[in-house]
């Protein structure tokens, strides 16, 4: 039996921005400020961990491989990818392999990093395939990853679990919060965690792989949050309160927003003042951090996570829906607490805060950086900032074939069906900016017939566009294609060794593509493409290549420069 005491803390429904609103102007501004979004880029579901002085973050990656983007700051708004968590995918199911390709809006996301006795820990669900944990002695890897086990040490290979959340109390013990999306009941569960983080101690795998019930205490962890559409879970304690946050998407429950559970017993306390237990809980109290009537109205960023600084200050780092190419990106702000609850953002009034768009920066005297930029492909080992479109095959790309060159093989798609089905496509994620500015130099003598390579934007597996050069009979064409319509360009000199492309967008979403064959003057080809966010993802800017008549040919990546232009942050 549940029983829950609704203490609802109700805000208003005013709101004003700092600075207006987003503009193509973000991250450190260079003059002790910085601006909102931290990084205007698909770092999706954020969740930040600050160890001693540096600071952690890791985001969603779905059927992007390597899984599980980490990235390191000293400052809270310049980061740095030094790596990621899951490196195994193919193992844990062929569909995220090049030869199927079939994790679009699937995969890892929505994890969390914690650091417990000196080991740095990651959890993620795969949505289709289930509990997931990495585990590290040092952020930038290796890690080590594996399926958390049920109650009998079984792998919990359970589907359409999301959001967990790893918790180690005072005592030691150890739990993890995670929602089941489903049509009836969409809640937020919490499970008691073995010490080393390994088993989930009241999981049963098989009553966890049902569809479409309530789960049930000792084989399906304990209801915490009996509202539809709970996802997005945090668990921490300060103060001698434990917190329990979500958010929900539907108004079958509390409503769209996002909602914080106190007690100062875990499970809750009851009406006898005794504490909750597993299967038995008790009441919370309930604050309503921001209640909206659709996500599109959404005045605070959303799922993320809490993070604090060494002097003691707390910041909320979170994403920002705004259907946008650039996805989801990550938001930062200040934490007041009053009454011990945590007011995420500014000018608070009647505990209600605002979203700022400018704000100073938490640490000084740290330069400007941004995740995404260029490469010259000298170093021996792949840059960390590099994503593959599925787990590539490691026998069609290399470093060290050619010396300061990218080499990417061309082999087939699947089943012949295009770019989205295309094994060889690198990419990093794209960065809204007031403009950005891509451009590769790409050797193409190794080409063979039946091979395409070039330029690509591409996002979720819904829609792209490219600019490509394609060699058949012998002739060497330019070819713009966009959602499987085609625009052929002109054939290139039949000793053409090199071709450069470029594609540039403004703060509109609109790109363009241009080529050129001496890498002086460019010329625009194909039309105007706008991009847009699908399957949860952002937009991706991507080098590729693929031969559907046979597994032949390769190109040779010299650089790919990355350019934007926002305010006095600039990066080549």
């Amino acid at each position: 039996m549940m029983r829950f005491k609704l203490f609802f803390l109700m805000i208003g429904v005013l709101w004003e921005t700092i600075s207006a609103q987003q503009t193509g102007l973000w991250g450190d501004q260079g003059d002790g400020t910085f601006r909102n979004p931290v990084i205007a880029a698909d770092y999706s579901d954020p969740d930040p961990l600050r160890v001693g002085d540096d600071y952690y973050l890791v985001a969603s990656t779905f059927e992007s491989y390597p899984g599980v983007t980490v990235l390191h700051s000293k400052d809270l708004v310049n980061w740095t990818t030094i790596g990621a968590a899951l490196t195994d995918l193919v193992s844990v199911d062929s569909a995220y392999s090049v030869k199927r390709m079939e994790r679009y809006n699937g995969g890892a996301y929505a994890p969390t990093i914690t650091y417990h006795r000196n080991k740095f820990y990651i959890y993620v669900n795969l949505y289709t395939d289930g509990f997931y944990v990495a585990t590290a002695d040092n952020p930038a890897g290796p890690w080590k990853s594996q399926f958390v086990k049920d109650k009998y040490g079984r792998p919990l290979r359970v589907t359409r679990w999301s959001d967990p959340c790893p918790f180690w109390d005072d005592d030691g013990k150890a739990y993890l919060v995670s929602s089941h999306p489903g049509r009836e009941y969409w809640y937020s569960y919490i499970f008691q965690m073995s010490e080393d983080g390994t088993t989930l101690l009241d999981a049963d795998s098989t009553h966890l792989d049902q569809k479409n019930i309530l789960y049930q205490y000792p084989d399906g962890g304990t209801v915490i949050s009996p509202y539809h559409s709970s996802e997005g879970n945090r668990i921490f304690k300060r103060n001698g309160y434990y917190y329990l946050q979500h958010i929900e998407f539907t108004n079958k429950g509390m409503g769209e927003g996002t909602y914080i559970f106190r007690s100062r017993n875990l499970f809750g306390t009851l009406p006898d003042g005794t504490p909750g237990a597993p299967g038995y809980p008790g009441e919370y109290e309930i604050f309503t951090v921001e209640k909206v009537k659709s996500r599109d109205n959404l005045r605070l960023p959303g799922q993320g996570g809490y993070v604090t600084a060494p002097d003691g200050r707390w910041f909320w780092m979170g994403q920002f829906t705004r259907d946008g190419a650039e996805g989801r990106p990550p938001c930062l702000l200040p934490v007041t607490w009053i009454d011990d609850w945590p007011v995420i953002g500014v000018d608070i009034q009647n505990m209600e805060g605002k979203m700022a768009y400018q704000l100073p920066k938490p640490v000084m005297g740290f330069p400007l950086f941004v995740p995404q930029s260029g490469d010259e492909f000298s170093e021996q080992e792949l840059d960390p900032k590099w994503m593959w479109n599925h787990e590539p095959r490691k026998d069609k790309w290399s470093l060290k074939e050619r010396k300061g060159y990218l080499r990417l093989h061309a082999f087939p798609s699947v089943d012949k069906k295009g770019f989205l089905k295309a094994g060889n496509t690198i990419n990093q994620r794209y960065m809204r900016s007031d403009t950005t500015v891509v451009t590769t130099k790409i050797e193409i003598e190794g080409m063979v017939s039946g091979q395409e390579a070039g330029l690509a934007h591409f996002n979720g597996g819904k829609s792209y566009a490219s600019a490509a050069v394609c060699l058949n009979q012998g002739i060497k064409r330019l070819k713009y294609e966009m959602n499987g319509e085609i625009i052929e360009g002109d054939s290139l000199p039949a000793n053409q060794k090199v071709v450069y492309f470029r594609t540039c967008v403004g703060f509109d979403n609109m790109a363009c593509f241009q080529y050129s064959t001496d890498g002086t003057e460019f010329k625009e080809f194909g039309g105007v493409y706008q991009l847009k966010p699908a399957n949860f993802r952002g937009n991706m800017i991507g080098v590729y290549t693929y031969n559907d008549e046979k597994e032949a040919g390769y190109i040779d990546v010299d650089w790919f420069h990355y350019q934007i232009v926002n305010s006095r942050l600039e990066n080549k």
